[in-house]
C-alpha cells in the first residue's frame, strides 16, 4: 500500500507541475469528490475535478511529501512552491485525507493547507 500511496502521490504532483488534464483526470475516480475547503462544497467527479484543477494558473516549482499513515485513509503533509504570473511566489504546506478504490483511483481528496505568498521580487 505504501508504494502504491507513493506513487500515486508522484503521479499527483506531476499532473500539478504539467497541469495536463489527462494526468489529472487519471488520479480519479468517475465519482470521485475534491474538497479544497472543509466548508466549501466539494468539486464532485473526474469531469469537474479536471476543469477546476487546470483553471489554475499557477506553476510548480518545487514540491515535497511525506506519507503519515498508509491505513485507510490514507494522510500525506505536502509543501509546495508555485510561481504566479506576477513573478512572486507563493508557498503551501498542507495535509492530505485521500480514499482509493480497488483500482487505485482517488475516490475521496480532502485537503487542508495554509499559504505563504513571497514578496514582490525586486527588479534589481
Amino acid at each position: 500500500m505504501a508504494n502504491d500511496a507513493r506513487a500515486w502521490l508522484d503521479r499527483y504532483f506531476e499532473a500539478w507541475r504539467t497541469n495536463d488534464p489527462g494526468l489529472v483526470a487519471a488520479l480519479f475516480a468517475e465519482d470521485a469528490l475534491y474538497a479544497v475547503d472543509p466548508f466549501a462544497p466539494p468539486w464532485k467527479g473526474r469531469r469537474e475535478i479536471v476543469e477546476r484543477w487546470t483553471a489554475g494558473a499557477g506553476q510548480l516549482v518545487g514540491h515535497r511529501f511525506q506519507i503519515l499513515s498508509m491505513d485507510f485513509p490514507t494522510v500525506a503533509h505536502w509543501w509546495v512552491e508555485v510561481g504566479e504570473v506576477d513573478g512572486t511566489t507563493i508557498e503551501m504546506d498542507g495535509i492530505l485525507v485521500l480514499e482509493f478504490n480497488d483500482s487505485g483511483e482517488c475516490t475521496s481528496h480532502r485537503e487542508w493547507y495554509s499559504i505563504h505568498r513571497n514578496p514582490q521580487p525586486s527588479d534589481e
